[in-house]
Order: structure tokens, then C-alpha cells, then sequence
């Protein structure tokens, strides 16, 4: 038993330090260089590899960003650090129950610790004030119709995916970033692409 836990330690490990990148592969240089994107042998882009998407930029743009779409230089070192600054879960300049209520230590929490390389001040891009456009009167209707059917189940199918621990909501689609679990595997075959979460 020891013998597999070690195998699936060294398996995972490698992947803990990684962010904003294929784990598994170099990332790619900047645009404007002779690059050419890797292709499968059938002449498919090769996505295969094990991806991260952890990263301290926020999927919707927050207020102190509003209406800048891209960090300078200078900002995103600041803001990075400020995050993980406040990010960091080993912190003790906070109340006791504050602190208990955190739950996990720092080691657990997988963030990210980098703005994605472009500098954008959230990972929402159209529209572009960098928000989700609020639910249509249709679909607030349906999330209402499931969340009410939800609250009347006795049995687990009607339960979220997300309860029942089958899929967490940020594992896609779309793929966003969350506190962890931000790693995925892509094996392709010739007719085929698997996205393990």
C-alpha cells in the first residue's frame, strides 16, 4: 500500500510548483518569434500534456480595476504580490476565528501566485468591462426551477453534481480558476481529446 501512495506522491508533486503554463511542457515563446505550434502526427494541434489554470487573476474584474483592461508592468508585480499576500492562509494578523475558519493551511491552497502573461485585469474579455452580462428573465427562471427542485429532492439524482463530489463547478465548461484543483491532464488519440480534471 505504502509503495502506491509513494508512486502517486511523485507523481503529483512536480505539478505543485507549476502556474501558467503546461506542466508538462515548456511554455511557448513570445509571439513574433519563429514558433510553430507542436501538431499530433494526423497534423492536429498537440494539446497533450498536464495544464494548470491557477492564477491570482480574477475571472470578472474587480472594481479597483474598472474600465482597465491591462496591468503595466509595474502594476501586475504589485498586484501579484499584494495577492499573494493576501492569499496566504499561514497568516496570523488576523482574529483567532478568523483564523480557525480559514480551515486549511497555506500547503493546500492552490491559487496560483502569477497575473496570466497577457496582464489582463480579468480573465472575462468580451464583453469589455471584463463582467458576465447579467441572466436573461428566462434563464433566472430555469436556475430558480432547479434550485427549487433541488430543495423538494429526497434522494441524491436530483442533487448538484458539485454535492455529491462527482464535479466541482470551476472543472468546466468553462474551465476557471478556483483555490485548487486547477490541473488538468489532455490525452489526445487520433479521433479523440480527453480531458481528465
Amino acid at each position: 500500500m505504502s509503495r502506491w501512495l509513494l508512486v502517486a506522491l511523485a507523481l503529483v508533486i512536480p505539478v505543485a510548483g507549476q502556474t501558467l503554463s503546461p506542466v508538462a511542457k515548456p511554455a511557448a515563446p513570445a509571439v513574433g518569434k519563429n514558433w510553430t505550434a507542436p501538431r499530433t502526427p494526423e497534423g492536429h494541434p498537440d494539446f497533450q500534456g498536464v495544464w494548470t489554470n491557477a492564477t491570482v487573476t480574477p475571472f470578472e474584474r474587480t472594481p479597483e480595476f474598472a474600465g482597465k483592461e491591462f496591468l503595466t508592468e509595474a502594476e501586475v508585480g504589485a498586484f501579484e504580490k499584494e495577492m499573494q499576500q493576501r492569499n496566504n492562509m499561514d497568516r496570523r494578523d488576523v482574529p483567532v476565528e478568523v483564523d480557525v475558519a480559514r480551515a486549511y493551511n497555506n500547503f493546500w491552497w492552490d491559487r496560483g501566485s502569477r497575473a496570466v502573461p497577457t496582464r489582463r485585469t480579468s480573465l472575462v474579455i468580451d464583453p469589455p468591462d471584463g463582467k458576465i452580462p447579467p441572466m436573461t428573465p428566462e434563464a433566472q427562471k430555469r436556475a430558480e426551477a432547479r434550485a427549487e427542485a433541488r430543495s423538494l429532492s429526497a434522494g441524491p439524482e436530483s442533487r448538484t453534481p458539485q454535492e455529491r463530489c462527482l464535479l466541482w463547478p470551476t472543472a468546466g465548461p468553462p474551465m476557471v480558476n478556483s483555490a485548487y484543483n486547477n490541473n488538468y491532464q489532455i490525452v489526445q488519440t487520433r479521433d479523440s481529446v480527453v480531458i481528465l480534471s
